[in-house]
């Protein structure tokens, strides 16, 4: 499954110090799975960048901002069909360079190592992806209240 010291690895062999000096792992809810840096960035700075990851897988994938470059790639499930455009990635990456690396270098890195994952990870669908709450929440179950009927406006 998700082996830390494996992914850890794999992000560490991208580096291109130091022109590619930071590649992140994270679920698209944003929260970190692993990290490297050269030289080593505060956690902080890192989880700036996949905040900002987060808002660029949204748009067009790749960003200029003052930490440098920043190129997210979603990590796919590898049965993933066309009808299944509404499921979110198994995982993001984050690769952040500085000024000097071409975009189309990044982004291609980027995808690499993207592709590398989906490999392993794709089996592992169901255990990566939170499903939806179906039904009562556990605050509602404990109350015993029903929770409100959702808004039509």
């Amino acid at each position: 499954m998700l082996v830390l010291s494996n992914i850890h690895s794999l992000l560490t062999q991208v580096l291109e110090v130091p022109r590619l000096h930071t590649a992140a792992v994270f679920t698209p809810a944003g929260q970190l799975v692993c990290y490297v840096s050269d030289p080593i960035r505060p956690k902080d700075e890192v989880l700036l960048i996949v905040g900002l990851g987060e808002e660029v897988w949204h748009g067009s994938g790749v960003m200029e901002s003052e930490l440098g470059r920043i190129v997210v790639t979603p990590v796919e499930d590898m049965e993933r069909q066309p009808a299944d455009e509404d499921k979110p990635p198994l995982m993001l990456v984050a690769l952040n360079a500085t000024r000097d690396m071409a975009w189309a270098d990044l982004q291609s890195k980027g995808q690499v190592l993207a592709d590398v994952l989906s490999k392993s990870w794709s089996k592992h669908r169901e255990h990566l992806i939170v499903p939806k709450p179906v039904g009562p929440t556990p605050a509602t179950a404990l109350s015993g209240k029903a929770p409100p009927p959702p808004s039509t406006r």
